[in-house]
């Protein structure tokens, strides 16, 4: 389990089949709202042997602190995948989803008499999948052809995305997710994940009419393109100057840009602003 974990000992048996354990391990995990439909994205992300064996340990030993070493019980568990979903707009726009994985058993616990207890709560070390506002536009758009894959085994792929660290992604969850994104949209999925994926939804959203902005627009010459920050950090890593070089360039002209700039002359006064010099 997981360091600083402790699984709840409930009285009774609080779980029957697959559906009240996942209605109890989201009821302890806190999350309001959201859609058992989306745990099935993630069923597939633990190591079944592992996670068994994590459980006969954590389970023996929860018994064994409560009820003493002679104690002997019998259980049936289950395991409910908990994401917890964000978004990230620093450098490249992403969503980010951390996945605990709860158990939730049933158990019955013999010393003198016999009682009914269930156990719940997170185990193991929780998985975290990072989708970038590319990937995720490339799946909107059916054109995953437009990233290199760099690894690729049963369980997981390996993607190479440009600006960015290579993104490792269950397999399952890449062809359930673009599976779901030929029915419904993106906003409808998150809000799959209820209160959390309302919260993100719009900036997903901002951040995916960008993308398909970008994409459908023909290029301006640089004497009429409206200047932004990203635009103009762009332009000038286009010049050979180093990402972080040219992040510090246009942080150290903003006093003397504006919104209404072309991109041309925005070039021009941070090329000026970066050797010093003074601007007539």
């Amino acid at each position: 389990m997981r360091k600083g974990g402790q699984m709840k000992i409930l009285s009774g048996q609080q779980a029957d089949n697959q559906n009240e354990a996942v209605r109890l391990a989201l009821q302890i995990a806190g999350v309001e709202g959201m859609d058992t439909y989306i745990i099935d994205m993630f069923e597939a992300l633990p190591d079944n042997d592992k996670i068994n064996a994590e459980a006969d340990k954590i389970i023996g030993s929860t018994i064994r602190n409560r009820y003493g070493n002679k104690a002997t019980w019998w259980t049936e568990r289950w395991f409910v995948p908990v994401p917890k979903l964000h978004y990230d707009g620093k450098d490249i726009p992403q969503i980010i989803i951390e996945v605990d994985i709860y158990l939730v058993a049933a158990a019955v616990v013999r010393t003198q008499d016999s009682r009914l207890i269930t156990l719940a709560g997170a185990i193991g070390k929780p998985e975290t999948l990072t989708v970038p506002m590319v990937f995720l536009h490339a799946l909107l758009e059916e054109d995953m052809g437009r990233f290199a894959m760099v690894a690729r085994d049963a369980r997981y792929t390996t993607w190479e995305i440009p600006g960015s660290r290579p993104v490792r992604l269950p397999n399952d969850f890449v062809d359930e997710l673009s599976r779901r994104l030929k029915w419904q949209s993106v906003v409808s999925w998150l809000e799959e994940f209820g209160s959390q994926g309302r919260y993100v939804a719009p900036l997903v959203a901002g951040s995916l009419l960008g993308l398909a902005f970008r994409d459908s627009s023909q290029p301006l010459p640089a004497n009429k393109e409206m200047m932004t920050t990203d635009s103009l950090v762009s332009a000038l890593e286009s010049m050979a100057y180093q990402p972080a070089e040219a992040k510090e360039m246009v942080r150290s002209a903003a006093p003397r840009l504006r919104a209404d700039m072309t991109l041309e002359e925005a070039i021009r006064i941070t090329l000026q602003m970066g050797k010093g010099g003074d601007l007539q």
